[in-house]
């Protein structure tokens, strides 16, 4: 089971020139094919690396700051800009999961964990 491919639907994009729209892999591609069930996402800072996989874990009906479909939390991290640009493409369909945000990993630091 992975992700096939993720299609950008760029007719839908109210403007090009403002972020996450700008984003060169926003710009330059239409659909990001996977091949695998794993797939690393490597780019600098700024790149769109978090914002892509916020938008997965967006249609996906998780909550973006982490966590599974029942976290229903408020915080500022639960945001995906793009989240309602893109579709999914499953081989087979995924129907329960896990996001884990970059942002837990600070809290449980300091929560001790």
């Amino acid at each position: 089971m992975f992700l096939k491919s993720l299609t950008i639907l760029k007719e839908k994009v109210p403007n090009h020139r403002e972020y996450p729209f700008s984003l060169p892999f926003v710009k330059n591609n239409h659909v990001i094919n996977f091949s695998a069930n794993i797939t690393f996402f490597v780019g600098e800072n700024g790149s769109g690396k978090s914002t892509l996989l916020e938008a997965i874990a967006y249609q996906c009906g998780f909550n973006t700051a982490g966590g599974g479909r029942n976290n229903n939390y408020y915080t500022e991290a639960s945001e995906a800009a793009l989240g309602n640009y893109v579709r999914l493409s499953w081989l087979p369909k995924i129907t329960n999961g896990f996001f884990i945000n970059r942002a837990v990993k600070p809290l449980a630091l300091t929560m001790g964990i």
